[in-house]
């Protein structure tokens, strides 16, 4: 890319750079280069501008570092270190992850925070957790009273048992004014809220905009000078953190406001022609590479075709965990991505507090059931129905993965022992297994889907936001693909 002559997408976004004025949101379709396109407009901004990038983690800042080089006009950081050198330089707070989840262990532990009916034992876990995740959505959503929370519940379909709204503006009005610690949250909330001094910069770059939640959003908008321009990069196509806090209109937000124009890049440098004609039926405005190849659909794809080196791309989990079980029986080198999933699961087993997986599994199970039972009871709906709720299915789907990986094993720390084996982030070898949401910027020249029924999942189709989610990871799925995407017909999951 870097040396290639730049398309006509490419030439606009770098005139406008060098003469435009005001802002612009850039619509980046997927393998459009975008990176390359963003470092070499960097290049074009005048040594005396002031600029900040911002990036979504730290492995993007390293990389970026690196290939705009040290220059002393261009800053380059992450959103959330940004916002605690502004809390950190203000109040000399210390990092405590856990600032607000021991706050609310403690409170209900010795009664200043308890509900105001009688819950049992397990009501009073799903209390705390409903607690916790309100909390951090609270923040991140930017909420201001009772019933912007109450809209976020049920959004997220967070089942509240009692008081938990009122509580959560309790507790997020004790963080505000304990500026001692903070968490990983406070590093980006407490700058827009309290309105701490920010530095200045004639630009401020921010990739992967469409994923930005409102707090995000308002900390990097708070950087720009009185005269200062933004040039954000991102694909609304690509909006797939939605049930995380990401604010689903992020994208349309910014291209609304006052002077900014929208510049597309349409030419996707990764795909061949099969795949982009794919990808079409979702994002008509993707186009290929000039001499670029046919590329290869292949509808009838066999477990036996998947070699060394390519990517099994699945809409859920326990699915992958079953064929990666498969290969390494057969000693064939595979791995689950997400060293974080392995560690939900792990937690999972943690909290039952058994020692023999067996009676971890019922434990899970019987939660499981509680649960289901709760959301028929809220929402007066059917056992089945229940089933359909997001909540419920994603404690389903990692249950099914714990009990596969539990095979054969007797101990709850034999299986922990084993997910740490099957779930990692940093391998360069082997058929890498992943959900959907866990391939967003990966490629392969090979890429092959399992479980093709699961895309679209009937239980997100119901909800306008949700389904258009659903839509957009299948877009980022068949995007993964170089050269060749295939759907498999001969591997069939045990649990329909």
């Amino acid at each position: 890319m870097a040396n290639l002559i730049p398309n006509i997408y490419q030439s606009a976004v770098y005139d406008f750079t060098s003469n435009g004025k005001g802002n612009a949101v850039i619509d980046a379709v997927a393998g459009s280069g975008k990176s390359t396109t963003i470092v070499n407009a960097i290049k074009l901004i005048p040594s005396t501008s002031q600029v900040l990038f911002l990036a979504f983690n730290k492995a993007i800042v390293e990389e970026l570092i690196i290939k705009i080089g040290q220059v002393n006009n261009i800053t380059v950081k992450t959103l959330h270190s940004l916002g605690a050198g502004a809390v950190m330089g203000t109040f000399r707070s210390k990092l405590d992850m856990n600032k607000y989840k021991s706050y609310v262990n403690n409170g209900i532990k010795y009664g200043t925070l308890k509900p105001e009916n009688q819950l049992d034992e397990s009501e009073i876990n799903d209390y705390r957790s409903n607690i916790n995740k309100l909390v951090d959505l609270y923040r991140v959503t930017l909420c201001n009273n009772i019933l912007d929370i109450e809209k976020i519940a049920e959004k997220y379909e967070i089942n509240i048992l009692d008081n938990e709204c009122e509580q959560v503006m309790k507790i997020v009005a004790w963080g505000l004014s304990e500026t001692n610690i903070i968490d990983f949250t406070d590093m980006i909330y407490m700058p827009v809220v309290k309105k701490l001094r920010m530095p200045k910069y004639n630009f401020v770059l921010i990739d992967e905009c469409q994923d930005l939640n409102a707090c995000q959003r308002e900390l990097f908008l708070s950087c720009l000078s009185i005269d200062g321009r933004f040039i954000a990069v991102g694909d609304p196509r690509q909006a797939i953190y939605g049930f995380a806090g990401a604010d689903i209109e992020s994208f349309n937000i910014l291209k609304s406001l006052p002077n900014t124009v929208v510049l597309p890049l349409s030419v996707c440098y990764r795909c061949d022609i099969a795949i982009i004609e794919l990808a079409k039926t979702i994002v008509p405005q993707i186009e290929a590479r000039e001499n670029c190849s046919n590329g290869l659909i292949d509808r009838e794809a066999k477990v036996k075709d998947i070699c060394d080196g390519d990517m099994i791309l699945c809409r859920v989990t326990a699915p992958l965990v079953t064929l990666c079980m498969q290969y390494i029986a057969q000693g064939t080198k595979a791995y689950v991505k997400g060293k974080d999933i392995g560690l939900n699961l792990i937690n999972m087993i943690k909290k039952t507090n058994r020692r023999n997986i067996d009676d971890v599994l019922k434990k899970l199970n019987a939660e499981l059931y509680k649960l289901a039972c709760k959301i028929v009871s809220k929402t007066n709906c059917t056992f089945a129905e229940a089933k359909e709720n997001s909540t419920y299915s994603s404690m389903s789907d990692k249950i099914e993965a714990i009990e596969l990986i539990a095979n054969g094993i007797v101990t709850s720390d034999a299986v922990i022992n084993r997910i740490d084996s099957i779930f990692k982030d940093n391998e360069r070898t082997g058929i890498c297994l992943s959900t959907i949401h866990k391939s967003k910027g990966l490629e392969s020249n090979n890429v092959y889907i399992i479980c093709e029924e699961k895309l679209l999942l009937k239980r997100a189709m119901k909800i306008a936001w949700t389904a258009e989610q659903e839509y957009n990871l299948m877009y980022v799925c068949f995007t993964r693909a170089k050269h060749k995407l295939s759907f498999v017909t001969d591997f069939v999951y045990g649990k329909q």
